[in-house]
């Protein structure tokens, strides 16, 4: 969302940018949000996870350990102390939380239950009374969806919506430099708003420069991603869990059983050519296969009728560096399978635009900007997603 106070992406302070390093800034830092800087696997270091088409957080079974000893209650946190100087309420503020939790947090709820209902309506607005970062980015939310509502007022409400999501953006990447048991469920969910907002914040009038409004919220979803590695078992075991658990699920289906399977696969095709690197190559093929998977599972929900957003927000995760170089590069097969990518988004487009409010219109939106990047000749295997999303 944020194109502003970024950061260029590295994943160690060793081989990070020189802002972190002056700041000893000792974390992974996909949140930067700065595309065309990540890091191929060639250049991974023997810590560093490997790329792949795993679910969310996977981590190893010695971080597990190390993670489920010291355990802290997030709620056990002090609160926040107002700063202000008088005793006037602020009221657009107080409307901005009403209608988060009445309106905003049961949409975000995809999975309609009552854990998932206070995920965002109960527990992520407490634990915001304990976290300036989370408090801001839950107004921010509101704001932005009170645009979306009240069309006349959009400018006044987008305005609010990016002075609450700028400081809370500020705060947020300061405290990633000390995550530890008792921040890592608000940073987390603090992540998961910001894709939201990545979203929400953008006009989408038409294409314009690819890196910033396209490949942005890729990396804010591995920045995500990156907190859960690092304290998952605490986040799994907190009221976070049903997301985690929508997110990864997974069900096992013949690929040739669901339709347009093969729109997929005939990638595999497409994008195969001599003139790849190895490096090259091997990116596009692990891209391919996520994507191949991401489809399957969307596929099973959507014909059960169910939402498919979360499920089509696991693909950017799985991602390896070097494709998203090629997407920062636009080396037209990985902007081919992007444009595939498209139909996905598309489906994950409620027909009720209140349910997916932030998310409707980026599918047609990324798939013009990739018809304006390809050339020519990659044209015809974009006429599948074109046909899908238009």
């Amino acid at each position: 969302m944020p194109s502003k106070n970024q950061r260029r992406s590295h994943t160690k302070s060793k081989n990070g940018c020189s802002q972190c390093k002056i700041r000893r800034i000792k974390i992974f830092c996909d949140f930067s949000g700065s595309p065309g800087v990540s890091r191929s696997p060639s250049h991974n270091t023997p810590n560093d996870a490997q790329p792949g088409c795993g679910r969310p957080g996977s981590i190893s079974e010695e971080t597990r350990r190390q993670s489920s000893q010291n355990v802290v209650d997030p709620f056990q946190q002090p609160d926040l102390v107002s700063t202000k100087k008088t005793t006037d309420l602020d009221v657009t503020d107080l409307r901005l939380m009403h209608h988060f939790t009445t309106v905003v947090a049961p949409d975000l709820a995809n999975a309609q239950t009552p854990e998932g209902l206070a995920l965002w309506q109960v527990h992520a607005v407490k634990l915001g009374l304990k976290h300036h970062f989370l408090l801001r980015g839950i107004l921010a939310v509101a704001a932005f969806h009170l645009g979306f509502v009240y069309p006349d007022r959009k400018g006044e409400y987008d305005l609010i919506g990016t002075t609450h999501q700028s400081i809370g953006l500020a705060d947020f990447q300061d405290t990633l430099a000390h995550v530890d048991e008792s921040n890592c469920h608000a940073l987390f969910a603090f992540s998961c708003l910001l894709i939201v907002l990545a979203f929400a914040s953008s006009t989408k009038d038409k294409p314009r420069d690819f890196n910033t409004d396209v490949l942005h919220w890729f990396y804010l979803l591995r920045g995500a991603n990156i907190v859960l590695n690092m304290h998952s078992e605490t986040i799994r075991s907190s009221f976070l869990k049903p997301l985690l658990d929508e997110m990864s699920h997974s069900e096992t289906t013949a690929a040739y059983t669901l339709p347009d399977t093969d729109q997929i696969t005939k990638l595999f095709r497409i994008c195969n050519s001599t003139e790849h690197d190895k490096e090259t190559a091997h990116a596009l093929d692990l891209s391919i296969h996520s994507l191949l998977s991401t489809f399957i599972q969307a596929s099973v929900l959507r014909a059960r009728g169910d939402g498919t957003i979360l499920t089509t927000f696991v693909w950017p995760i799985n991602l390896p560096p070097k494709f998203l170089d090629l997407l920062g590069e636009k080396q037209p097969a990985a902007m081919v399978v992007l444009a595939h990518y498209c139909v996905l988004i598309h489906w994950a487009e409620a027909k009720d635009t209140n349910d997916t409010w932030f998310i409707n219109g980026w599918a047609k939106y990324i798939l013009e900007s990739v018809q304006e990047s390809v050339p020519e000749a990659w044209q015809e295997h974009l006429q599948w997603p074109v046909m899908n999303v238009e």
